[in-house]
């Protein structure tokens, strides 16, 4: 059986530093993360100034390009029923739809989620990051994320044959919680989940005795 890996959580939280050492090595040795914010990054890299003046048109074709490599490389990962790994936000109902189809084709799904103690840790990671090179996400997307990203994990976690939900606010990583198949297979006392947890994901806290 197909395996779909998700990385996802709040911006800053370490999904594309950290969140990789939460996957089962076959997979990162033989399969490349599909990181939509990198790609973009590198194409308005090679598109602006060098192609197109335009910031908004280096913008609009770098993120078309994205979204059709993503569609090119799920339908290339379905076709042969391989192993698929990705990371990125899911803060609509809409971004759903992708860990559904692969659901739908027989893939076991398993989600990593990293999550922060704030939006303000999330703000400061992420100017951290700019100031380092890395890409800028403004303020509204990052709280809109921050509290999208976990109240839609409340609602879908069921969808997950795997799901491990993890606060990287500090340097040393905590495990809160481990599902497979929904089944607790590891959490920690509901009195030492931080408030992001027990706040935003009541569902998933009820499990917890």
């Amino acid at each position: 059986m197909p395996h779909l890996y998700i990385i996802t959580g709040s911006n800053g939280a370490g999904k594309s530093t950290v969140g990789p050492a939460y996957l089962p090595k076959d997979i990162t040795d033989h399969h490349i993360i599909f990181d939509g914010d990198l790609i973009f990054t590198q194409k308005l890299k090679e598109l602006f100034p060098k192609f197109t003046k335009s910031p908004k048109e280096a913008r609009n074709i770098a993120r078309d390009f994205v979204i059709n490599s993503f569609d090119d490389a799920i339908q290339k990962a379905i076709t042969h029923k391989t192993d698929f790994v990705y990371e990125g936000h899911f803060t609509n109902d809409a971004t759903w739809d992708v860990p559904k189809r692969f659901k739908n084709e027989g893939y076991q799904i398993h989600m990593i989620f990293l999550g922060l103690k704030n939006q303000n840790l999330s703000q400061l990671r992420v100017t951290d990051r700019v100031s380092e090179g890395g890409h800028y996400v403004n303020k509204s997307t990052i709280d809109a994320n921050f509290i999208g990203n976990l109240e839609k994990l409340d609602k879908y976690f069921s969808l997950m044959d795997e799901l491990i939900i993890i606060d990287s606010s500090e340097i040393d990583h905590k495990l809160l919680l481990s599902l497979q198949y929904h089944r607790i297979t590891y959490a920690v006392k509901k009195e030492e989940l931080p408030l992001w947890f027990s706040q935003y994901l009541p569902l998933i806290t009820s499990l917890l005795k």
